[in-house]
């Protein structure tokens, strides 16, 4: 299952403003970091403009007694927010009409009560002005309807549609003091909110309104851990929590926009300067959620080497600034920039510096485009990586399969290949042709006809020389050329996570690519080179990243040839598209059915938490959830039942 993974082959799959702030502003929106605050200023992209600071921590960070986070059940919602639980879009729908009231208490003692109002006008324009601004499609001018004093509170009228705007100011400073924001009940009296989720859930949309500037699209995520309201809420005192929030918080950001369009246009820009980083896995899942972005700040961090910043080698496709200075890579790896400048096609400016112009640009697509037209639209590649692999990979099992399989195959690569005697022929064809499947029958790994366990596993193919010699067994053959011929073929590739790392720095795996090709070859004769007979195939190959000192930047972990009869290649044309689903229906055995309210993304982070969690490898994991219907948490009942009676082979080799 293609999913959203990090890191990638070899070289392939294994700086936003760096702002700096040295103390807190009152009623302004400052740099607030996950660790320590660092000294320095480092290069900036894009605008840089104070936000306003959460609820301030009187004297030293409070305990985590009385914090939104402070028991174990609480910091589960963070958990269940990453996995997509928490909703956050405000939808009209499910507000009741009319105005609503609030009561907003601790303001008097403020810095603007000399004023002949005592301040209240300034603060009802802070409040609209604050709650205002909001990260989402549904952005509005918040304005209050009346309002009137209550003893030393003020009660405000304002749109049910706008209540939780101004309830996500609870604790906010204003004019030197911690403002209250509650909600009135139709008596009058404060309705306090004891649902851990909706203040979780309003926790982390605040701390992304307090962080966002809308006029550079810029989320300011520097110096997270100094943040008041992160230290109030205890949220970086264990690293249980500490590893949930980001991804937490990447979950409300995208819950916020109706579209990913209005997603990616919102937010161009995002700083992680002054965070203690020392590598990209407590923040990986910001390139799953804006993989559009155009500017990143990482500096003032703990990168020493380029393994630790591997994860988002083929992410950010459209990276144009990025910002890596003080960081110890810059004088542990001298050489760091031409590497960084190779991960990132597009990327114009490193730590402040042009690399590339304009015209680089333009013609490195031109050099990448891919040279030959392909028959689908799915097709993810980064670097050309698959390009040249199908390239090759084609030639080679015409020409010479020993040497493609020293090529690409190791003695953990696995092949299997099975006849399908019951494909549908090419419908122009005026007869039916005979099968002659004796040169494969052998090893033919059909699962629907062979049941035995022995057979199965004596027919499936791990090594570099049994490969070979599996592959020097088949009939030789003649593939139409990929440029030429282009519509006899339809190739996809999809981005695979969790491919294992043979090197063995990540358990969780890696990211590689799942490669599908649908075309016809011809058989021809060894001795005369003529074409004997034409067939059609079908073959899935995973590639991921090789070891160092491999012939290859990839191997093939995992190749599986499905070989028929000649079928034509009408299918992969558009124009005989509808004809062909009128009167051959396609074929849906493979096609993956999930229960109602689960889509395929959700199957996906579901089959890679599994595997996470397990260490079972990805056909494991995926087995796993389908026989509970994909029930995460009966899928984890169901494997630690099951765990001690699994063979080797259903886990990730250490």
């Amino acid at each position: 299952m293609p999913g959203r993974g990090s890191s990638a082959p070899k070289s392939a799959p294994r700086g936003p403003a760096a702002l700096r702030r040295d103390r807190l502003r009152k009623d302004r929106d400052g740099d607030l970091a996950m660790d320590v605050a660092v000294k320095g200023r480092a290069a900036r992209v894009g605008k840089s403009s104070p936000v306003p600071t959460g609820p301030r921590s009187e004297g030293s960070a409070r305990s985590s007694r009385g914090g939104l986070l402070s028991t174990g059940a609480q910091r589960a919602i963070l958990k269940h927010a990453g996995a997509g639980d928490i909703a956050m879009k405000e939808s009209r729908s499910s507000q009741s009409r009319g105005n609503l009231e609030l009561r907003i208490s601790n303001w008097t003692k403020n810095k603007a009560s000399s004023n002949p109002d005592g301040g209240l006008s300034s603060l009802l324009s802070w409040l609209e002005k604050k709650a205002s601004t909001r990260l989402s499609s549904r952005a509005r001018t918040v304005k209050i309807k009346k309002s009137r004093k209550d003893g030393d509170d003020v009660v405000i009228s304002v749109p049910a549609e706008d209540v939780g705007a101004l309830l996500r100011l609870d604790g906010y400073m204003w004019a030197g003091i911690n403002v209250s924001v509650k909600r009135l009940t139709g008596d009058g009296k404060t309705a306090e909110t004891n649902d851990a989720t909706e203040k979780t859930r309003n926790m982390l949309k605040g701390v992304l309104e307090r962080r966002y500037n809308a006029d550079a699209k810029l989320l300011d995520f520097s110096q997270l851990a100094s943040d008041p309201e992160l230290q109030q809420e205890a949220v970086f005192n264990s690293k249980s929590t500490a590893s949930k929030f980001f991804p937490a918080m990447m979950v409300v950001l995208d819950k916020a926009f109706d579209s990913v369009k209005d997603r990616d246009a919102a937010v161009q820009s995002v700083s992680l300067a002054n965070n203690e980083l020392a590598d990209l896995k407590v923040v990986s899942s910001l390139s799953e959620f804006l993989p559009q972005l155009k500017n990143l700040d990482l500096s003032n961090n703990k990168f020493e080497k380029l393994d630790q910043l591997v994860l988002w080698r083929k992410r950010f496709h459209h990276l144009d600034q990025l910002v890596l200075s003080g960081n110890p890579i810059e004088q542990a790896d001298p050489t760091f920039a031409t590497t960084i400048i190779q991960w990132f096609p597009k990327l114009r400016t490193l730590n402040g510096i042009q690399v590339r112009t304009d015209e680089e640009i333009a013609k490195r697509a031109e050099a990448g485009a891919i040279p030959f037209p392909l028959r689908s639209a799915s097709f993810q590649d980064e670097g050309g990586i698959v390009v040249e692999f199908v390239k090759n990979f084609i030639l080679g099992f015409d020409t010479d399969r020993s040497a493609l399989a020293k090529h690409y195959y190791d003695d953990k690569s696995d092949f299997s290949y099975a006849v399908n005697t019951s494909a549908p022929r090419d419908p122009a064809a005026s007869e039916a042709e005979k099968g002659d499947w004796g040169d494969y029958i052998k090893n033919s790994r059909n699962l629907k006809k062979t049941s035995h366990p022995g057979a199965r596993q004596h027919r499936l193919f791990r090594g570099t020389q049994a490969i070979s010699d599996v592959f020097n067994g088949l009939p030789k053959t003649k593939h139409p050329d990929l440029a030429a011929e282009a519509r006899k073929y339809m190739i996809e590739a999809h981005i695979q996570p969790g491919v294992p790392d043979l090197t063995g720095q990540s358990l969780s795996g890696v990211d590689g690519f799942m490669i599908t090709m649908h075309g016809e070859f011809d058989e021809v004769d060894a001795t005369t080179g003529q074409s004997k007979k034409k067939r059609s195939f079908d073959r899935t190959i995973v590639i991921g990243p090789s070891v160092p000192g491999s012939p290859s930047q990839v191997r093939v972990v995992n190749d599986i040839l499905t070989i028929r009869a000649y079928g034509g290649a009408q299918a992969f044309d558009p124009d005989n598209f509808e004809d062909w689903t009128t009167t051959a229906p396609p074929n849906t055995d493979n096609i993956p059915q999930f229960p109602a309210g689960v889509t395929l993304e959700m199957a996906e982070q579901m089959v890679i938490e599994l595997q996470k969690q397990t260490r079972m490898t990805i056909g494991y994991a995926k087995d796993c959830l389908e026989q509970v219907s994909w029930d995460f948490a009966r899928a984890v009942q169901a494997f630690e039942s099951v765990k001690g009676n699994l063979p080797a082979d259903a886990f990730v080799a250490a």
